[in-house]
C-alpha cells in the first residue's frame, strides 16, 4: 500500500498541477483525521437503542440519510464507512499540505465535536436529549483548541521527507490504534449481544393520533393489539371525544372501519375473552361527561356486536376487566362512577362474571379499589393475574383481591398503566399522577420487587396513557396520555 501510494503521489505530482505537489499533509494529521472518523462511525452504532439489534428498521439517527443507511443494516453501514475512511485517507495523502488542510479541519472537526457531544451525554452530566447553546458553543471550542494542539505539535515539528509515509514514532502508536479499534469493536458486540434496555420513540406511518383515556386488549390469535376510543383534541371547552377502532400490527396503525361501531366514551375496560376468540368491552364514561355506560360489546377483527345480556354491572368506568384462566370467563372488579351533582367519585367494589352472553354478580370485594384506572395484567409465568392499586401489589384469587407483601414499593400513583411480558412475567409500569403532580419514572416488576429502572431517554410526564406488551417485537409499547393535553407519541421499551 506504501509503495501504491508512493508512485501515485509520483504520477499526480508529474502533471504539474500546483495543488497536488508537495509538501504533503504529515501521516500524524492523517492518521489523526482517520482516528476521529473511525471514532465517530463507532460510535453511531454505540448509539442505537437496544432494539436495533433485534430489528434494524429500528435505527435512529438525527440525519435521515444515516438513518437509512443505518436500516438497510450493519454490513452495509460498515461498507459506506470503510470506503469513507479510504477515501479520506487518499484525499489526505494525495493533496499537497495547503489544500489537505481545508479538508482535515472541517472533517476533523465534525467528527471530534460529534465524539464530545456523545461523550458528555453518556456522562450523564447534562440532559443527553436537549442541548442548550451555551454547551454547544463550548463542546465546539473545546473541538477547535483539540484540533489546534495537534496542528501545532505536528506542523512545527521537524518535517519528515515529502515520500516518507510512516507515522512518527512516539506520537500515534501502531499499538495504539489497534487496541483503540479493538476497544470500540468488542463495545459494539457487547451491545449487540446484550443490548441495554430503554425508552425510544417509535414513528409508524399512521397513528391514532392525539389520544389518552383510551382501552387496548390484545389479541393472541390475531396478534393484533386493539385500541378503541378516548379522547383526543382539546376543542376550548373540553376534550373531543373518540368512537375509532384501530389495530397494532407490530409495524403499523391500522384504522379499522367497522359495519357497527360502539358510541364515544372513555374510561371503559376492554380485555380478550380467550374462550370465544373475542375481545370484549364494557363501560366507560360517554361524552357528555356524567352518564356512566353499562353496555357490553365484543370485538372479532371485523365488526362491533353489542350485547344484549339479561343481567349486568352498573354504569362505571375504571374497573378492572381481565380473563380469568382458571374459570375460563371475564371478570369485572370495581371501578367508580360520579355522585351527582357535584361528580365526587365514588367507588364500587362489586365483582361480575362474563360467559360469553351473560352477567353473573359474585360478590363484593372486601374493600373498594383506589385506581381510577383499568391496571390489571397477568403474569403467564407464575400464572396470576396482578393489580397495582395505588402503590399496593394485588393478586386476584378466589373471586377477590388479596394484597401481597412486598418489600419494595413504588410511590403512590394513579392515572398509569401495568402491563406484563408475555415471556418472563415482568412488569412494566410508567408514570401516572399524585397530588397534581405528572411522573415519568419507569419501574419493573420480577414478581417479588420493585426495581426503579433509569433508562438514557424517557417520555415526559403524563397519565392516562394505553401500555402493553408486543411479542412480536418483545417489547413493550407506550401510546398516547396527557400532558397537560392529549399526546400523540409512542414510546418501545426494550428490558435490558
Amino acid at each position: 500500500m506504501k509503495n501504491m501510494m508512493e508512485k501515485l503521489r509520483q504520477w499526480v505530482a508529474a502533471t504539474s498541477i500546483q495543488f497536488v505537489l508537495a509538501p504533503y499533509l504529515p501521516s500524524g494529521l492523517i492518521w489523526a483525521a482517520l482516528l476521529l472518523a473511525y471514532t465517530d462511525l463507532m460510535l453511531v452504532l454505540l448509539g442505537q437503542p437496544a432494539g436495533y439489534w433485534m430489528d434494524r428498521n429500528r435505527a435512529s439517527s438525527s440525519l435521515p440519510f444515516l438513518e437509512d443507511l443505518l436500516s438497510a443494516g450493519i454490513l452495509p453501514y460498515l461498507l459506506v464507512g470503510f470506503t469513507y475512511l479510504v477515501l479520506l485517507w487518499m484525499v489526505l495523502t494525495v493533496l499537497t499540505r495547503s489544500f489537505a488542510l481545508v479538508v482535515w479541519m472541517p472533517f476533523s472537526f465534525v467528527h471530534l465535536t460529534h465524539t464530545l457531544f456523545w461523550a458528555i451525554g453518556k456522562s450523564k452530566l447534562v440532559d443527553n436529549v436537549t442541548w442548550n447553546q451555551v454547551l454547544a458553543v463550548s463542546i465546539n471550542a473545546i473541538s477547535a483548541l483539540i484540533l489546534g494542539i495537534i496542528l501545532v505539535k505536528l506542523l512545527l515539528s521537524p518535517r519528515q521527507p515529502a515520500g516518507d509515509m510512516a507515522p512518527r514514532k512516539g506520537w500515534i502508536k501502531p499499538v495504539a490504534l489497534g487496541a483503540w479499534v479493538i476497544v470500540l469493536s468488542t463495545a459494539i458486540s457487547i451491545s449487540a449481544i446484550w443490548p441495554r434496555g430503554g425508552w425510544v420513540p417509535l414513528h409508524p406511518e399512521h397513528t391514532p393520533g392525539r389520544r389518552a383515556n383510551s382501552a387496548v386488549a390484545y389479541d393472541p390469535v390475531r396478534q393484533k393489539v386493539v385500541l378503541f376510543g378516548g379522547i383526543s383534541d382539546w376543542l376550548g371547552s373540553g376534550f373531543l371525544y373518540e368512537k375509532d377502532t384501530w389495530e397494532w400490527d407490530g409495524n403499523d396503525w391500522i384504522e379499522m372501519k367497522p359495519k357497527t361501531i360502539p358510541p364515544a366514551r372513555i374510561g371503559h375496560m376492554m380485555t380478550y375473552d380467550e374462550k370465544h376468540g373475542v375481545v370484549v368491552m364494557f363501560g366507560g364514561q360517554d361524552k357528555s361527561g356524567s352518564y356512566m355506560l353499562a353496555d357490553t360489546w365484543v370485538w372479532d377483527g371485523k365488526d362491533w356486536m353489542q350485547m344484549s345480556p339479561d343481567n349486568y354491572p352498573s354504569g362505571r368506568r375504571g374497573g378492572q376487566l381481565f380473563y380469568d384462566h382458571q374459570l375460563g370467563k371475564v371478570i369485572l372488579s370495581g371501578g367508580h362512577y360520579y355522585a351527582s351533582p357535584d361528580k365526587i367519585i365514588t367507588p364500587l367494589n362489586d365483582t361480575w362474571e362474563w360467559d360469553g352472553k351473560n352477567w353473573q354478580y359474585v360478590t363484593s370485594t372486601l374493600e373498594s379499589l383506589i385506581i381510577t384506572n383499568p391496571n390489571v395484567a397477568y403474569d403467564p409465568l407464575r400464572e396470576r393475574t396482578i393489580l397495582f392499586n395505588y402503590n399496593q401489589v394485588m393478586t386476584w384469587a378466589d373471586g377477590q383481591w388479596n394484597e401481597m407483601d412486598v418489600s419494595t414499593k413504588t410511590p403512590t400513583r394513579y392515572g398509569t398503566w401495568l402491563a406484563a411480558s408475555l415471556e418472563s412475567g415482568e412488569m412494566l409500569l410508567f408514570g401516572g399522577v399524585e397530588n397534581s403532580v405528572q411522573l415519568n419514572d419507569t419501574w419493573i416488576w420480577n414478581g417479588d420487587i420493585w426495581k426503579e429502572l433509569h433508562p438514557d431517554l424517557s417520555p415526559s410526564p403524563r397519565d392516562a396513557h394505553v401500555m402493553f406488551y408486543d411479542p412480536t417485537r418483545h417489547s413493550f409499547i407506550l401510546y398516547g396520555g396527557v400532558n397537560p393535553y392529549a399526546l400523540d407519541e409512542m414510546w418501545e421499551f426494550v428490558l435490558p
